[in-house]
Formats: C-alpha cells, structure tokens, sequence
C-alpha cells in the first residue's frame, strides 16, 4: 500500500510539471507574436473609429471653398496624415505662397491704389496753386473737392476690405457648425458623453458669438469709427477725434474680452467635465475586473478602446486647427496688405499734403487692422475652444 501510494503522488508531480511547463511554453509564443497581434487590433479599432466619423458635408464644403481660393484640401486626408504621422511642413512652399498672394493682393487694387496717388499729387498741386490766396475761398474749395474725392475712393476700398471680412467670418460660422458632429464624435471614444456634451455647447456659443456679436454689433462699430473719422478730418478742428478713440478703444476692449471668456470658461470645464467621465469610466473598467479570468482581458481591450479614441479625437482636433487656419489665411493676409499699404501711403503723404488729407488714409489702414482683429478673435475662439479639449480633456 505504501509504494502504491508513493507511486500515485510521483505521478501526480509529473502530471502538475507537464501543465505547468505548457502555458510557459505558450506564453512565450505569444510574447513573440503579441505585439503584431496587438498593433493589428489598434489599427483595426482606429478604422472603425474612423468610419463612424461623417466626414460628407466637411468634404463637400472644402470642395466649395477649392473653387474661390484655389485651396485642395481634404479633412479625411489630411486627418489620416496626423494619424500615420507623416505630417511634414514645407516652411519654403508657405513662404512662396505668402509672397505670391500679397502680390496678387497689390495686382487686384492697383486701380484703388493709382487713384488715391493721382488724388495726392493733385491736392499738392492745388494746395500749391491755393497758397496764393491764404485764407480764401478758393483754398477751402480745393481742398473739399478733392477731400470728397478721396472719401469715395477710401469707402470704394473699405466696401472690398468688408466684403473679405464678412465672408471670412461666414466660413468660420459655417465651418464651426460643421465641426460640432464630427469632434463631438471623437470626443464620445476617448473622453466620455459629458465632455463631448460640454464642448458641443462650447462649440454653439462659439459660433453664436460670432454671428450675432461680431457680425451684427462689432464689425458695424467699425464702419461706424470710420465714419466718425472722416468726419473729424473734414474740418482743421477735430471734432470728434475723443468719439473716434472711444470707438477704436472700446471695440479691442470687446475682443480682448471675448478671448479671455472663451478661454476661462474652457479652462474652468475642462477641470471638471473630463473628471466625471473618468469617473465613471475606472468604475466600470474595476467592476469587469473582478470577474474572475475575465479581469484581464477585458482591461487590456478598455485601455486599447481608449487609447484610440485618445488618438482620433487628438488627430481631428490637429486636423480642426490646420484646416481653420488656411480657410482664414488668404482673406487675413489680403486685408492685411491693404491696410500697410494704406498706412505707408498715408506716412508718405503726411510731409507733402495737409494732415487731413494723411488722416483719411491712416483711418482707412486702422479700420483694416480692426477688421483683422476682429477676424483673429473669431479664428482663436474656436482655435482655443479646440486646442484646450485636446490638450486638458485627457481620460
């Protein structure tokens, strides 16, 4: 009995050796091929990311804005471009690009720009041929003909420089509203419904603000300061140089307040929103672990749910940013160049002609530079707005 016994316990041990040895060997095997079998799910996960995304009416829409600007660009491209990583930067083809569109901007108001230098040296003429009878008639009459000359000639380049505006802000209302489903989606994989709720709304005040604050009050103001200006040069007294100043002052205070809004109200929420999903994602993530031989497996697969969500969301936030950018770039740099024409014109003028006449032209340069600040405020609300969910909202 007892070497029975001692016969059944040797056999047992060799039993318990063969199982043991096994999933070792098998362990290894799948150490070797484990990371390929894992690189193959990510990629298969993040493609059907990819195709829940709608990308229809973004892609149509950029077709639109091809065909006025001669852009090509496509947002599922250039998205699968972040995604792979090759996104390189030709500083040399920006640069050729900047270079040629000023020139064409130049091309485009060079009739503006030859009437506003035949009106100058007129007035030096007149000025010249008037100073003969200082303090007459004939001097006051000389200068309005050719001051409300030059009045037409200005409105005639500030009508072009609001039709660029206007049309700028149009794109970026658009493009937000088409922005809203798609990053909101991506939002949903990584981070959870609350976050994507909090931006979707973020994303509504945003382009809100943009059509009844900046298109309806702001960008009116500065038609208004113009107005006002070429009012307070039509007499050797200024008149209304203090209305002029608070109109320029409190439009950049208006700007400067809406960027600081957009950014604190996205900053103080992304404190809290993506810690709630967080929440609730570890909650459920620890209670699928304690399911015996299931822990494991399921934590593996969350974490890799997770960090492609992680991964589109972040892709589509670059892709958001870029694509934003160069809707803006051309109607910016246009606008842009006018207003430095205008205000090396106007600094040109000042020695040779009356201040008044120089002061139509520094206006007209000003109230440019407050339609691309105005512009910039529009383009950073929703820069910022998506620029912070990617790199505070993290799950």
């Amino acid at each position: 009995m007892m070497r029975r016994e001692k016969w059944l316990w040797l056999c047992l041990m060799l039993v318990l050796l063969v199982v043991q040895i096994t999933p070792v060997k098998a362990a290894e095997t799948e150490t070797v091929t484990g990371s390929g079998q894992e690189t193959d799910a990510q990629l298969q996960v993040t493609d059907e990311f990819l195709g829940e995304l709608d990308l229809d009416d973004m892609e149509q829409f950029l077709q639109e804005q091809q065909g006025e600007d001669d852009m090509d660009i496509s947002f599922g491209e250039l998205m699968k471009g972040f995604l792979s990583g090759d996104s390189t930067v030709d500083v040399s083809r920006i640069w050729s690009w900047v270079v040629s569109h000023c020139f064409e901007t130049v091309r485009q108001n060079k009739a503006y720009l030859a009437q506003m230098l035949i009106l100058l040296l007129a007035f030096v003429m007149l000025q010249g041929i008037s100073g003969i009878f200082a303090d007459s008639f004939l001097s006051d009459i000389s200068f309005l003909a050719v001051y409300f000359l030059f009045l037409y000639n200005a409105l005639r380049i500030f009508a072009s420089m609001q039709q660029i505006v206007y049309s700028c802000m149009d794109r970026i209302a658009e493009f937000t509203l088409l922005v809203q489903p798609v990053f909101c989606m991506a939002m949903i994989f990584s981070t959870g419904v609350n976050s994507a709720s909090f931006t979707y709304e973020m994303l509504l005040l945003v382009l809100y603000l943009v059509q009844n604050l900046l298109q309806k009050l702001l960008l009116p103001l500065v038609f208004v300061f113009l107005i006002t200006q070429f009012a307070n040069y039509a007499w050797k007294e200024e008149h209304f140089s203090s209305l002029a100043k608070l109109l320029e002052g409190g439009i950049g205070l208006a700007q400067k307040l809406l960027v600081t809004f957009i950014l604190g109200l996205n900053l103080i929420q992304g404190m809290v929103a993506p810690a709630v999903d967080q929440l609730k994602k570890t909650a459920t993530v620890r209670t699928i672990g304690v399911i015996p031989g299931l822990g494991g497996a399921m934590n593996a697969v969350s974490e890799m749910l997770f960090g492609a969500g992680l991964l589109i969301k972040n892709c589509v936030g670059a892709t958001v940013i870029v694509v934003l950018i160069l809707l803006c770039a051309k109607p910016l740099l246009e606008i842009s160049v006018l207003a430095l024409i205008y205000r090396v014109l106007a600094a040109l003028a000042q020695p040779v002609t009356d201040k008044r006449i120089s002061g139509v032209l520094d206006a007209l340069a000003r109230a440019g530079m407050l339609y691309v600040k105005l512009a910039v405020t529009a383009l950073l609300m929703l820069f910022l707005t998506v620029a912070v969910v990617c790199v505070a909202m993290h799950p």
